[in-house]
């Protein structure tokens, strides 16, 4: 006997007792429709939280720390970066070199009427366009000059909000420039913008134009018995802007320089600081300092960290507790979000703290896993009642049949093809039911998605659903009137046939055996 005839002989089989087939039918339904709608809903909240981290930040980046580091990690130096180069997966590797004893203040326009406290960034000039950063005007070019005074750097997009007007008092909101944001405070609006000429388009937001404006460097270098700061100054020249995306602030609002450049900086003041000793001065910290809490590098190339002879800012202390010493923070680029799990783990293998929004990410989706997994299990319930109606409906089947298999067995019919009818017959119903299952579930999800419209539509709402909170993330599902609620993709409707399929063959199985052990003469005999 052929497939096609057993296929065909089983499919009138189950047309012959509609109502009983129905109603079993109906039952793999609402399992299917039940699982595949909860993991639906799951997918859209993965899918609302993986844009809201690329809002967040780069989702292929990783920042590492020497904090919280044990006594036997290795420093974080340029030895260490040169081995984060190496590793399989990652594009670029920089130190992000904030220096701790290098404090100073920005100054432009005339007589320095513009003062600002902006952060310097020392960063490796080849790992800027790889770590993503967008280079707003001008270029990235930070090729150390032949004059030590001047200094080519990078501007942060928000830099010029810095700035404050030193010719007016310190409360006048005239003093400074601040900047402005859309309705849903996500977006600044007022960013300086320039043409392909390098003009601004919007001078009317700013104080000056700070890339076509001298901007000095005045580093302090020391006291004065009065008590009056000391200032070093250096020239800088603008030569692009960049933005760092929505999180990273410090490159949006600092000032971004060569690694050399940052290193000749630090030593210069070091160098002033220990000469100035001797002549009554005093090294203190100005009104504005570059650092942000960043431990300082000494010997980042494998000198002795202990030897810069400065006491009182921290410099020169090897590893201190918790920290391993060399860079506070190194950023690393990976070239593909799937390679980030290989890459975190040989970082943390050498001791080191780290961050990356993917982390946050994995966290996020896990409770979602959590979640769906549980409301997964209580909707496999009811597709396991199903499949025992299945079993129920079998076996009531062969009951019914008795004499009609035993016919088959005396005619010579093979005991495989016998049970092969039997498990057509089950595994066609789980079959019907995935199908109708899925049907109903894109139905469903239809709704779904327009069910805040048609909310907004009959006044009942605003047309926003928090999703999220059902899955322990308030907030971060929250979706609007044209936000997938629910998302079915490809794999979940193949998924969820092939597992209906299977949950009934599985469950004609047991009735497709006891068929088989139906004595042929007992069976005629009965009937």
């Amino acid at each position: 006997m052929h497939f096609s005839d057993l296929f065909l002989f089983s499919v009138d089989n189950l047309r012959r007792r509609k109502g009983r087939t129905m109603l079993t039918i109906v039952g793999v339904l609402v399992g299917v429709c039940a699982i595949v709608v909860m993991v639906s809903l799951g997918v859209a909240v993965n899918n609302s939280t993986d844009e809201m981290l690329k809002n967040w930040g780069d989702l292929t980046r990783i920042e590492v720390s020497n904090d919280g580091t044990q006594q036997n990690t290795p420093k974080l130096d340029d030895s260490m970066v040169e081995r984060f180069r190496g590793i399989s997966g990652v594009l670029a590797a920089t130190p992000a070199f904030e220096p701790q004893d290098v404090s100073g203040k920005i100054a432009a326009g005339p007589n320095s009427r513009y003062e600002s406290s902006g952060q310097l960034i020392g960063l490796e000039p080849a790992a800027i366009e790889p770590l993503g950063y967008t280079l707003l005007a001008g270029s990235s070019n930070l090729a150390v000059s032949s004059d030590p005074n001047r200094i080519p750097v990078l501007v942060g997009v928000q830099a010029p909000f810095g700035f404050r007007d030193t010719q007016k008092s310190q409360g006048s909101p005239d003093a400074q420039k601040y900047p402005e944001y859309d309705e849903d405070y996500a977006n600044i609006t007022n960013l300086p913008r320039y043409d392909e000429q390098g003009a601004l388009l919007n001078p009317e937001e700013f104080f000056f134009d700070i890339m076509h404006t001298k901007l000095s460097y005045r580093m302090a270098v020391g006291r004065e018995g009065s008590g009056e700061d000391v200032y070093r100054e250096y020239e800088l020249v603008p030569v692009g802007m960049i933005s760092g995306g929505a999180s990273d602030w410090t490159i949006n609002s600092g000032l971004i320089m060569s690694i050399e450049s940052l290193k000749k900086l630090q030593a210069d003041a070091r160098e002033t600081a220990g000469s100035s000793r001797g002549s009554g001065w005093e090294r203190g910290s100005s009104t504005g300092g570059t650092g942000s809490g960043s431990a300082d590098l000494v010997g980042v190339s494998g000198g002795d960290s202990s030897s810069d002879g400065v006491s009182n800012s921290g410099v020169g202390a090897s590893s201190t507790s918790g920290k391993a010493g060399g860079y506070s923070r190194v950023l690393v680029k990976v070239d593909r979000v799937e390679a980030m799990d290989d890459v975190e783990r040989s970082i943390k293998a050498k001791g080191y703290q780290i961050f990356s929004i993917t982390e946050t990410r994995r966290q996020m989706q896990g409770q979602v896993a959590q979640t769906q997994m549980m409301l997964g299990g209580l909707a496999a319930v009811s597709l396991f009642v199903a499949a025992l109606n299945i079993m129920n409906t079998m076996t009531m089947a062969i009951t019914e049949r008795r004499r009609e298999i035993g016919i088959m067995k005396v005619l010579g019919c093979e005991l495989k093809n016998i049970r092969r009818m039997f498990l057509i017959e089950a595994g066609a119903i789980g079959l019907i039911g995935g199908v109708a299952g899925v049907l109903v579930s894109v139905l469903l999800s239809l709704l779904l998605n327009n069910l805040p419209a048609l909310l907004t539509l009959l006044g009942l709402g605003a047309g926003g659903i928090d999703v999220g909170s059902f899955f322990g993330l308030g907030g971060l599902g929250q979706t609007g009137s044209t936000a997938a609620i629910s998302v079915i993709p490809a794999w979940l409707i193949g998924f969820a046939l092939l597992f209906a399929a299977a949950v009934g063959l599985f469950s004609g199985v047991i009735p497709a055996r006891k068929a088989v052990r139906i004595s042929s003469l007992e069976a005629i005999r009965h009937e």
